[in-house]
């Protein structure tokens, strides 16, 4: 088992409250999604984020360039996809 199902075995068992709580501070710590430059207007509007945990973006996405890969989650999870807002989470891309 990897540091990615590690972390999801732990998130599974957290009440509601404590995971959506996890996960607004590291969205503010270490998710830099909103520096990439395919985030978009949409994505801000819609408070849109770590895509490699909670999946990909509800809105409509061109792909301009992928900076998944420069992210300290990406690298501490040792996540093995990329593309998390429009292919999908790490979770969801490693069962297909």
């Amino acid at each position: 088992m990897d540091q990615f199902e590690l972390a999801l075995e732990k998130m599974s068992q957290m009440p509601e409250e404590q995971f959506n709580q996890l996960i607004d501070m590291e969205k503010k710590k270490i998710c830099i999604c909103q520096t990439c430059p395919t985030y978009n207007q949409c994505m801000t509007e819609n408070n849109e984020a770590l895509f490699c945990i909670l999946g990909k973006s509800n809105c409509e996405v061109d792909q301009v360039e992928c900076i998944c890969s420069q992210c300290p989650a990406h690298s501490n999870f040792e996540m093995k996809h990329e593309l998390y807002c429009t292919e999908g989470s790490e979770k969801e891309q490693r069962l297909k």
